[in-house]
């Protein structure tokens, strides 16, 4: 008998130690998104977790169109708003969800703006999308319910890897670099954000495909999945006495007039606010997209921003935290916001010119 127990203990040991490498090698060999190319997703979704509990009024959800078009800096500068884009590279609904659940485990806006772009797409998306979120997320309920919900259809093996990331990275020992190390644990990283979940980008790319919002009567249904979700969150922000805002950032890659019948249809039938910026902002297709229409660049966003401030300033009651002592640090983060233009508008000027040689 004691012989076993001894073998127990010492199988139990190894075990848990064999847990503990692999853990601490994970974090290590994870890809760390920290640059445009992993759009910067490890900042946008820990970022949030810096922002003090019950500090943001509005939080901007979506998919990449927000986080390329949107910048929560610009309603700060112009009224004072505090708000945070809380969104993910090729998000679905289900992920959208997810997300929203955790913005109410933590935050209490009196706004949630989300970005209907993504209820078009039912389809699963990339891993490495799902990765950057629910890897990235605070183990609690919605990272978890996220995880196991039957509509996210990843199998066991890429599920796994949000627990422990080296079963799918292990290969990556070739090509890590100092920042594998770097930002491998977060107790050594500052993640505080500057830019609110935002990925600055000044590069153009004109889209040039001409008129894409030709006024029609006809009306594309978005997927089933996709109306349940989307009444979901309709009911977890009536919950939480939360106003829910539908709204489409410009996008002639992905949207058009049916896309808004249909949105502005559902608007209607559940008493929601829809703006369709496609139809509100005069966007300049030569200079104001990175990728030639699918994404807007920091111009772009600046035109949206600042519709969206006005539009938020005139209608709601939101507080001005610029002289808050409490949001002190959103000075000094605006101003490196400000550093960060700078520097994104004169890479722009290189590509360009290197582009034109």
């Amino acid at each position: 008998m004691k012989e076993f127990k001894s073998l127990l203990i010492t199988l139990l040991l190894t075990g848990f130690m064999t847990l503990i490498l692999l853990l601490i090698l994970s974090k290590i060999f994870i890809p760390k998104y920290i640059d445009h190319e992993g759009n910067r997703m490890q900042f946008i979704i820990k970022g949030f977790y810096e922002e003090p509990k019950d500090s943001l009024e509005v939080v901007i959800t979506g998919n990449s169109d927000v986080y390329r078009g949107f910048s929560p800096m610009v309603m700060y500068d112009k009224y004072g708003i505090s708000s945070y884009n809380f969104v993910s590279a090729g998000q679905r609904s289900w992920t959208a969800y997810s997300m929203l659940e955790e913005v109410f485990r933590l935050q209490s806006p009196k706004i949630v703006l989300f970005n209907t772009d993504e209820l078009y797409s039912d389809n699963q998306s990339y891993s490495s999308n799902y990765i950057k979120v629910y890897n990235n997320m605070e183990l609690a309920m919605p990272r978890l319910k996220g995880i196991f919900n039957k509509d996210y259809k990843k199998g066991i093996s890429v599920k796994v890897t949000h627990f422990i990331p080296i079963f799918a990275f292990h290969d990556r020992y070739k090509d890590l670099t100092s920042n594998d190390f770097k930002y491998a644990f977060d107790s050594l990283v500052d993640y505080n954000n500057p830019t609110k979940g935002m990925d600055v980008v000044a590069v153009s790319n004109p889209y040039t495909g001409g008129e894409y919002m030709v006024e029609t009567d006809k009306i594309f249904d978005m997927p089933d999945i996709n109306k349940k979700y989307l009444d979901k969150m309709v009911e977890l922000c009536e919950k939480n006495n939360t106003e829910l805002i539908l709204f489409e950032i410009p996008s002639p890659d992905s949207w058009n007039y049916e896309k808004h019948n249909a949105l502005q249809e559902y608007a209607d039938e559940h008493n929601l606010k829809f703006i369709d910026l496609n139809l509100e902002i005069d966007i300049d297709w030569n200079n104001d997209t990175v990728d030639g229409g699918d994404h807007l660049n920091l111009y772009g966003a600046t035109k949206v921003s600042n519709y969206m401030a006005d539009y938020l300033h005139e209608n709601y009651d939101l507080k001005d935290i610029r002289e808050d002592e409490n949001y002190s640090i959103w000075k000094s983060q605006y101003e490196e916001y400000l550093n960060i233009i700078e520097y994104e508008k004169e890479y722009a000027i290189e590509y360009k010119n290197k582009k034109e040689k």
